[in-house]
């Protein structure tokens, strides 16, 4: 079983979406501009990081890292 998770750069967000996965030996970074989309593979042996940049370098208060996430040992679906 394989996680995705999926993160999208709203158009008319304003904002760069900085995405780093470090593999600890290297790492790969990726620029999403508004309206752009990835979808990214969790993996027990790399860190997910997640930083906001405004279009004009600055950077935004906004950061989140997803380190070594467990893949889920059953998968459930909920129904609204």
């Amino acid at each position: 079983m394989t996680t995705l998770i999926f993160i999208e750069n709203v158009l008319g967000s304003g904002q760069t979406v900085k995405l780093t996965e470090d593999f600890g030996d290297y790492s790969v970074v990726r620029d999403l501009r508004p309206g752009e989309h990835a979808r990214l593979v969790v993996s027990p042996f790399k860190t997910i990081t997640v930083e906001e940049v405004a279009l004009d370098g600055r950077m935004v208060a906004t950061t989140a890292t997803i380190a070594n996430l467990p893949r889920p040992s059953v998968l459930e679906r909920r129904f609204a």
